[in-house]
């Protein structure tokens, strides 16, 4: 035989301190394993302590109405040499030992029900909470363990079925507004349905993080003022800040070209050629993302007069469908509207887009013949949003230094 510790378990994810409101064995009486031992307690809510071994109740060391904190020993138990202890006290393990009755989805208590749930071991119920099983659900399963009991590879095999199936999409739920007179209530357009719910997915599925960096573009700003109508009188085309920070984004890419990949299901497709999206504006006055075809191949004439291009068929209503498929990366100009910096959102199966914030004056240090001068200088915010399975924090902000860098060359 041995002697293990029984902790306080956690009730609830903000849940610090609990007291034992009721001991249901005492020293000496023998438990069973999932047997009910003792009831525990905030000033909100009780609930139940289900026994993960069984054995003997060596020792109570925490008092009936005692409180204190998660994960504190509160009794021992004399156990078989043969049952391996398990690290209760670990975080992950506190989280799953015991879960009030209200976690069950959809459960409306009657008397019959809370003799089922009463019933049920602690992983039972946060399993049953996790998966949106019902009490009707519940009650379809064959327990197998003593007396009729639910243990936990009976929910798995219950479950089975439904995990081998399509997983059910999230639908939210629908609120009933108030439209008062005067107001109009009307349908999202096709076009805006469709970009909310490929948002929605994106945001859903993707571990978003986003790294910022403030670049002095004021040499950028004086190149495009000098050069920009010889451009157009050579080019036909319009030269934008914009045009110039795609081509040092690309530059940047082919030095780290995991950022120029596509992630499906645990599978990471590197990309050889760099699709490069950008927003573009439809009739409507929606936004669309069309993309450059093997953009590392392109100079900033080249790109100009592609973007000029798409623009406008985006413009006219006439993009091909060639035009926004297959993009590896995006860049969006959301500074062209005023904002400084943003968060934008990854497109699947795309690991990373980066938002331009608008370009600013501000006081900045600037190091002359070995000397710092606080200086008025132009200077843009870089956003970086990817997805964090891919892309780690030194990743990212290695990537963000080489745009930086090459975006203060000119």
């Amino acid at each position: 035989m041995k002697t293990i510790n029984i902790p306080l378990p956690k009730i609830g994810e903000s849940t610090t301190e609990a007291k034992i409101v009721e001991w249901l064995k005492k020293p000496g009486d023998f438990i069973k394993r999932d047997e009910l031992f003792a009831v525990i307690g905030t000033d909100k809510v009780d609930s139940e302590i289900f026994s993960e071994y069984e054995g003997t109740l060596k020792e109570i060391l925490v008092k009936e109405s005692e409180e204190v904190s998660v994960g504190t020993t509160i009794c021992t138990m004399e156990v078989d040499d043969a049952v391996e202890e398990k690290v209760i006290a670990s975080n992950e393990t506190l989280k799953q030992s015991v879960e009030t009755v209200s976690e069950i989805k959809n459960t409306k208590l009657t008397p019959r029900n809370s003799e089922i749930v009463a019933f049920l071991s602690p992983v039972v119920r946060k399993m049953a909470a996790e998966n949106g099983l019902s009490l009707e659900d519940l009650q379809k399963i064959n327990g197998t363990g003593e007396n009729g009991r639910i243990r936990k590879q009976d929910v798995e095999n219950f479950l089975k079925p439904r995990k081998q199936n399509t997983s059910t999409p999230f639908v939210e739920e629908k609120l009933q507004l108030k439209v008062e007179l005067d107001e109009t209530l009307e349908p999202l357009s096709k076009m805006r349905k469709l970009i909310a719910e490929n948002m929605e997915k994106s945001w859903r599925s993707i571990p978003h993080v986003t790294t910022f960096m403030d670049v002095n573009v004021t040499k950028l700003v004086a190149y495009r003022e000098e050069i920009k109508e010889k451009f157009l009188q050579e080019n036909v085309v319009k030269l934008t800040y914009t045009h110039l920070i795609m081509k040092a984004v690309i530059d940047a890419v082919k030095v780290y070209p995991t950022l120029n990949s596509w992630f499906n299901n645990e599978e990471l497709l590197e990309k050889k050629n760099i699709n490069l999206g950008f927003a573009a504006a439809l009739p409507d006055g929606n936004l669309i993302v069309p993309n450059i075809k093997n953009a590392q191949n392109l100079s900033v004439v080249e790109i100009a007069k592609q973007v000029s291009e798409i623009g406008t068929r985006a413009k006219n209503g006439k993009l091909k469908p060639d035009d926004i498929q297959d993009t590896t990366f995006t860049v969006s100009n959301t500074g062209m509207f005023g904002s400084e910096s943003g968060t934008p959102i990854i497109s699947r199966p795309q690991v990373a887009v980066l938002a331009l914030g608008n370009i600013l004056r501000r006081a900045w240090i600037i190091e002359e013949n070995g000397e710092e001068k606080i200086l008025p200088q132009s200077v843009m915010t870089l956003s970086l949003s990817y997805d964090h399975r891919i892309v780690d924090g030194a990743l990212a902000s290695k990537f963000l230094t080489e745009i930086k860098k090459n975006m203060e060359r000119y």
